[in-house]
């Protein structure tokens, strides 16, 4: 046993490592449980399958926060006297990194979705082929990753990945799913475009924008899968990928559940951006009330109040008329009554004389 008071530099280390992507990673659940508390409450009528999807991700993102706590628990609390100058890998640990491929899985699966929808649906070829790449590499990435797993738990020392063996599948297993969200990335950004859909809401301002590219386009799972490729590629023996790892799958989790939540809600259900223009002519069509906050066109606008002034102009000319015809008329009917009474006087004056 190694003095508590006096720890190695490499103990350090990797206490400080464990407990910095313990800290982030009991953030990010934070905002994954709040995420689906907000799906649930505006979102009641989505569809099935959505919502399965959403209770799976939360379950298996609440189930390996709390591994990663028991881990954490284990290192700090229970081994708390033992030497940590080198990491073993807990059954824990194995089943945690078991439920990161199986998140990541999940929320890549998703946006193959979304690419098979908005790159054209079944009748296009750049559709299918996007979507297939996509599914290719996530498939890989999951094999390699299952197989370092089970490599992970054979081994139990973390430091092990410095052999060619472990980096090199690991490091295959990182690289495809990082040229997954790549692919991702690149083909929402193309697909969502406002030449393709010209009549798709904009974002307004930079935080809006922000949170389009990194939530609904995927740029925040290429730039988490990126940053794991790149500590792990750099140093597979240190245990800086650990704290990367940690954070990695609550990533994913919270990237797919605010594509969810950004969208606009009609009656409890959910619409994606290249949805809305559809819904706003069904809606005036149908005389249906709706949800949606729809931009105008500023010619539009103004054409809309020059009508409406111009309508006016008219309605109050034509009254303006109608009142003056009418006391034209009425003048007309006087003057007749006034003529026609003196000449009935006048009548009766000379009746009177003869």
């Amino acid at each position: 046993m190694s003095n508590p008071s006096s720890p190695s530099s490499a103990e350090v280390e990797n206490l400080v490592v464990l407990f910095v992507g313990f800290a982030f990673a009991t953030f990010l659940y934070g905002l994954t449980f709040f995420q689906a508390y907000l799906y649930f409450s505006r979102y009641s009528n989505d569809n099935a399958w959505t919502k399965v999807l959403v209770g799976a991700i939360f379950v298996l993102d609440t189930a390996s926060t709390g591994l990663v706590s028991d881990l954490i628990y284990h290192y700090l609390i229970t081994m708390f006297e033992v030497n940590m100058d080198v990491l073993y890998a807990t059954q824990t640990f194995c089943i945690q990194d078991l439920l990161s491929v199986i998140l990541t899985l999940i929320a890549q699966l998703f946006f193959a979705g979304r690419l098979y929808t908005v790159c054209g649906g079944p009748t296009s070829i750049i559709s299918r082929s996007v979507s297939m790449v996509v599914l290719f590499c996530a498939f890989i990435a999951v094999v390699f990753g299952l197989t370092s797993v089970g490599q992970i738990f054979q081994q139990r020392q973390l430091t092990a990945f410095a052999l060619p063996s472990m980096a090199v599948i690991g490091g295959i297993s990182q690289g495809f799913a990082a040229v997954a969200n790549i692919i991702i990335f690149i083909a929402m950004c193309w697909s969502l475009r406002p030449a393709r859909y010209p009549d798709m809401i904009l974002p307004d301002g930079v935080f809006e924008k922000i949170t389009v590219l990194f939530v609904g386009r995927g740029l925040g799972l290429t730039v988490i899968q990126l940053a794991y490729l790149g500590i792990f590629v750099a140093s597979p023996g240190k245990p800086y990928w650990i704290a990367v790892q940690m954070v990695t799958p609550r990533v994913y989790a919270n990237v797919v559940l605010g594509l969810l939540n950004t969208r606009e809600v009609k009656r409890g259900v959910g619409l994606n951006e290249e949805e809305t223009l559809s819904d706003q002519h069904e809606s005036q069509n149908n005389g249906l009330p709706s949800a949606l906050r729809f931009r105008m066109p500023l010619s539009t606008k103004a054409t809309q109040q020059s009508l409406s002034f111009s309508h006016q102009g008219e309605n109050s000319g034509g009254s303006e008329i109608e009142e003056g015809s009418k006391s034209f008329i009425d003048d007309q009917n006087l003057r007749s009554i006034h003529s026609h009474s003196h000449g009935s006087e006048h009548a009766y004056d000379k009746g009177s004389l003869s």
